[in-house]
């Protein structure tokens, strides 16, 4: 199978991680996989070397940039992909238009649910998701969420939930010999939480921050770790307010220094060894309003951290006790969950491993993602089977 992925940009965020884990994967199967990224910022090039991936990095010029697409084009008709697949919202919209009358199936991608499009996104959308033959979201709330904003029916919206490469992130875990409660905090007694993700309100970071206060008000032995930066703009045209998250930044930082407990509460932005510092970590917690699969979730189930969140799309469905989840916004509610997770931790670990061997591996993952594409291109004698 020859497939070409499309996708906004190659950065650091989770559905860039997945696109670069699923191709490797895919490679490594024999399959022919290219990814074509629409900018040149792609600091997760180096994770494709030796793969076999062929990575093609290009830059828009403008959110519609028509250079870009013609030279998109240009690779379909040459390289002949027998499936076409959409990530992100450029991605997705240079896919169905580069692909247009080729004769080969776009599939894109629904990464979230419960959002909004701004009124170019919806104007762009609408004239053109009739081009997408399917979608493949990673959660149930994904594919409910889909079937509305691309008309499409049930069957043409699939559900493949994110997959880890577990044994390439054991070996990533086992390379931080650091001792980070003392790199962070001076002792190596306190007991750790941690939150990953990029400063976005998606992320409701100041719940996030009220939550850490709450937990070292309760017991002083607990000191919170904040993984993630802002996002930045990453081409040369205006971007999206989305994109751009430096004043919410400001906010939450701003709230951060009311709060009073700098040495006990730390913002250490982007950092190479997360899956070093999950491992140190007594309990992954998570804030979000709305949220697709997150990959560090998945992640911290792997390396035996338990897990406490907030409510969200399929959260229920991946963590395996009901108390790891809290219904209300509540710092109080979810500082008392994230104690009670450090306390049966043991039960929630072998949960969490023994959830993510069944459903959350990159094998899995790809599987269920072979037999996806071969649906859409079952009239290719090459893929029919017996």
């Amino acid at each position: 199978m020859r497939i070409l992925y499309v996708i906004s940009a190659l950065t650091t965020g989770g559905a860039e991680k997945q696109v670069v884990a699923l191709s490797k994967q895919l490679a490594r199967r024999g399959h022919e996989v290219a990814i074509y990224t629409l900018n040149t910022k792609a600091p997760r090039e180096a994770e494709l070397a030796g793969s076999g991936v062929n990575l093609v990095i290009d830059q828009k010029r403008t959110k519609l940039d028509p250079a870009v697409l013609w030279r998109l084009r240009k690779m379909i008709v040459d390289w002949r992909p027998d499936v076409i697949h959409g990530f992100l919202f450029d991605g997705d919209l240079y896919s169905r238009l580069a692909g247009f009358s080729s004769g080969v199936p776009v599939l894109n991608s629904e990464r979230n649910d419960n959002y909004r499009l701004s009124w170019r996104q919806r104007l762009a959308h609408r004239f053109t998701r009739g081009l997408a033959r399917g979608v493949v979201a990673n959660t149930y709330a994904g594919k409910k969420f889909a079937q509305h904003l691309f008309g499409l029916l049930p069957d043409d919206v699939h559900v493949v939930w994110n997959g880890i490469q577990t044994e390439e992130l054991e070996r990533k875990a086992a390379a931080g010999a650091r001792d980070y409660r003392s790199e962070f905090f001076g002792d190596q007694r306190v007991r750790l939480a941690c939150l990953v993700g990029a400063i976005k309100p998606q992320k409701n970071y100041h719940l996030a921050l009220d939550t850490a206060a709450r937990l070292i008000a309760i017991d002083p032995a607990w000191r919170v770790l904040f993984i993630g930066d802002q996002l930045s703009p990453s081409g040369p045209y205006k971007p999206g307010a989305a994109s751009d998250t430096r004043s919410y930044k400001d906010s939450v930082l701003r709230h951060y220094h009311r709060l009073g407990l700098q040495e006990k509460i730390r913002f250490c932005g982007h950092r190479a060894d997360v899956p070093a510092i999950l491992r140190q970590s007594d309990v992954l917690f998570v804030t979000s309003v709305h949220e697709g699969f997150p990959n560090t979730v998945l992640e911290a189930m792997c390396l035996g951290v338990p897990v406490v969140s907030t409510e969200y799309s399929d959260i229920r469905r991946i963590l395996p006790f009901p108390r790891q989840v809290v219904a209300r916004h509540s710092p109080e509610d979810i500082a008392r969950a994230v104690i009670w997770a450090y306390s049966e931790r043991d039960a929630i670990a072998a949960g969490q491993k023994r959830w993510v061997h069944d459903h959350g591996t990159i094998e899995k993952a790809v599987t269920e993602l072979e037999a996806v594409y071969r649906k859409y291109i079952k009239n290719d004698p090459r893929f029919q089977t017996a």
